[in-house]
This record gives C-alpha cells, structure tokens and sequence, in this order.
C-alpha cells in the first residue's frame, strides 16, 4: 500500500489542476455567454426601436450630407438683414441664461447677475404659445379678443432681446459656457445647454410676425420669419446635437412664416430660395440613428474603417459628425472580447492618434483629448466611469463576474 502512494498523489493533483481548468473554462465561457446575451439583449432592444425606419444607410447619408448645407442656405436667406453687429454681453448672457434664475443652472454656464434679469418674463407657456400660432396659421383666430392675447404675449421686452440675438455676428459654437470649462461631462456625453426658451422666444417672435401679417403689414412679418432664421445660425454649427436640432427647429420654423409672408408680397425670388431651403430638410432623427447604429456595428471591429469614413465626411453636419465619432468608443460593447478585457490596443490607438490630430481644433481638442483616457479606464477600472445610479447594481452581473468585466457589461447596456 505505501508503494502505492506515491503514484496516487500525481494523479490527484493532475485531476485537480483539470477540475480547476474546466472549472474557469466554464466560467470564462459563462462569462461569455451572460456578457454576450445581456450586451445583446440590451441593443437587440435599442435596434427593434432604431429601424423602424426604412432609411437605408445610404439613403441616411444622403439626407444628412444634404442637410450639412443647411447653414449656407439660412445666410442666403436671411442676408436681407444685414450687417450682422456684435453681441454685447448683457444679450449674450440673457439668452444663455433666458429668463429663468440661475440657481439650477450648472456651473458650466455664465452667470446671468439678479440686476440683468428683464423684468417682464413671458406671460404664456410654450404650449399656449404653439397653440396661438397653429390657430393664426388654421386662420381661426378672427375675432378681436383673440387678437388681443396674441398681442398681450408680444409685448415682452424680451423680443428686443432675441431680436438683438439673431442679428448677432456668427458667434462661437460654445458661446454661453464658461471659459476653461471642460465640453465633455462624463465620457461620451458632451454638455447639452437647454434650449426650450430658445424656442419659447423664437415662437413669441413667429406670434408677432403673424399678427403683423394679419394685420396687413406682410414686410414686417417677413422680418420676424427672417429673424428666427437668423437665430439658428448661432446653433447649425455647433458640435452639440442638442444645439444643432435647435438651429435645424429654429429655421423651419421661421421659413414657414418667411414662405406666408413672401406669398401675401408675392415675392417670387424669396419663395424660390425657400423651396431650395426646403429640399434641405429632412428627417434628420431617423437619417441620424439608421447612420449612428450602421456605424457602432461595424465598430464593433476595432479596425473597421466606417465611423471614421463618416467622421472625415465635411458634408455632414459637425454635431452629427461628432457624435458618430463615439461609435468607435460605443462599438467596444458590441465586441464581446473587448467587453470582457477592456478596449483592444488598436482602438485605444486609434484614439490616440485622433486626440493627436485634432489637439489645437478648438471644438474637437477638449472632445478627443478625452478619449485615450477613457480607454485607459475602461480597461482598468471600467466602475470609476459609471455613477451611483449605474454601479453597483443588484443584478447577477455583480456577482457571477469579477467586478471590471460586470460594470464593463453595465456601463455597456446603460451608456457610460
């Protein structure tokens, strides 16, 4: 018997070291698997929703580089109001700040002093103003009473305010945030500035055009069309896609008044530009996400060259641009490897190689500068990019996974 020992603890040891091997080999294949099927039950959910839209990704391209030549047409248009002054910084920080109090507002923003706050807000909600403008366009507002409410919510002090702005000189794309304020928040999501008083002023502006147009006064009204148009040139090209949808309402907005009051003066050269302004426009949230979603997918190849072909397309809007361009950050979740490592060593340097040649754009510096560093986390430390809301959660993920690859998975189903 004790001969026999000797040969008996090898075999032990050897049966041990295989029950262990095929122990981390099912769980490296588990692993797989919940990342895997979690990762793309979680897409599988976003896509479903995505395309239904027929667009196909040529046709989404298409749209979107037509679109890209929306600015050129606003100046053609709006080039009877000229010459365009300089914003003073009092308007400046007005509409940055619009007439709500700062204490909710962000750091990230200028400060808008109690002492510069008009005080004469606007009486009507947005809602009733969308309302007022639907009724006077239906032509259903006829009667005197009506007429004087439209009127009353026309009388704000503000419009001077907003008119001043559009009449602005091109500004910057980020006007309105602080100086030496970062543009990205969090990876992969740049700032956003709210924009519902924007349009809240541009639409008390659309309301006195049309009063003006039913009050016979068809040149004034083309003014008011003119100066909402000239309003979005201060969005069209900003890297914010928040920014550049506003710009793209803005000017739809004020062609349409532009287009009824041009039609009263039967003025033919302005409806013609209009009617090209209109071949320009199209459906710039199905065209994005169809062209968005083709781009992550193919991503999903550290080395595949369609997030970049989009990115170097000047013809496409810069928002649009920009936000495809976190493709190639997004297309890591769709790369089951990647999910389970972090970020494979030709995409970090591929970002890399952006953030260095981007490095003095002023727009795209702070964007890309970012990029390398997220990279960096997301391999080694993937739960410092998510917040408190994301990481830890309660899900199976926290406990069948080492900790890197489940808020990985996480940080992919929930967005970083």
């Amino acid at each position: 018997m004790n001969d026999a020992q000797p040969t008996a603890r090898p075999s032990a040891i050897l049966a041990t070291l295989a029950a262990i091997a095929i122990a981390l080999a099912v769980c490296a294949t588990a692993a797989t698997i919940i990342v895997a099927t979690d990762i793309s039950r979680e897409r599988g959910k976003a896509q479903s929703t995505v395309f239904l839209s027929p667009l196909t990704v040529a046709e989404a391209r298409a749209s979107l580089s037509a679109m890209g030549g929306l600015r050129e047409a606003v100046d053609s248009l709006v080039a009877t109001l000229a010459p365009f002054t300089p914003i003073d910084s009092v308007t400046l920080q007005r509409i940055a700040n619009q007439w709500r109090p700062d204490h909710a507002k962000p750091s990230l923003f200028v400060t808008l002093p109690d002492s510069l706050q008009p005080g004469d807000p606007p009486v009507a909600t947005l809602t009733a103003l969308n309302q007022q403008v639907d009724a006077l366009y239906s032509d259903s507002a006829h009667n005197e009473i009506e007429l004087a409410e439209v009127a009353r919510d026309t009388s704000s002090s503000w419009l001077a305010v907003w008119r001043s702005f559009a009449r602005s000189e091109q500004l910057p794309a980020l006007w309105g945030f602080r100086d030496g304020v970062a543009l990205v928040r969090i990876p992969g999501a740049p700032v956003t500035r709210r924009t519902s008083g924007v349009i809240h002023l541009s639409r008390m502006n659309e309301l006195a055009g049309l009063l003006a147009l039913r009050q016979g006064d068809a040149s004034a009204a083309l003014t008011r069309g003119l100066e909402n148009m000239a309003a979005s040139r201060h969005f069209l090209d900003s890297p914010l896609m928040s920014d550049f949808l506003t710009g793209r309402a803005l000017a739809t907005a004020g062609a349409r008044l532009s287009r009824a009051a041009a039609i009263t003066l039967g003025d033919s050269a302005m409806l013609q530009r209009l009617t090209a302004f209109d071949q320009l426009v199209g459906d710039d949230r199905a065209s994005f996400l169809v062209l968005y979603r083709a781009a992550e997918r193919d991503a999903a190849d550290p080395e595949a060259p369609m997030a970049m072909e989009l990115f170097d397309d000047e013809k496409i809007p810069f928002a649009v641009r920009v936000e495809i361009l976190y493709a190639i950050v997004q297309g890591a979740c769709g790369h089951t490897r990647e999910v389970l490592f972090g970020f494979d060593a030709k995409r970090e340097a591929h970002l890399r190689s952006l953030a260095e040649a981007y490095a003095g754009h002023a727009t795209l510096g702070p964007i890309l500068q970012q990029l390398p560093a997220t990279a960096r986390r997301a391999r080694e430390a993937p739960a410092s990019l998510l917040n408190e809301s994301q990481w830890p959660t309660s899900g199976a993920l926290d406990f069948l996974l080492p900790e890197g690859v489940a808020a990985r998975a996480v940080g992919c189903q929930q967005g970083f």
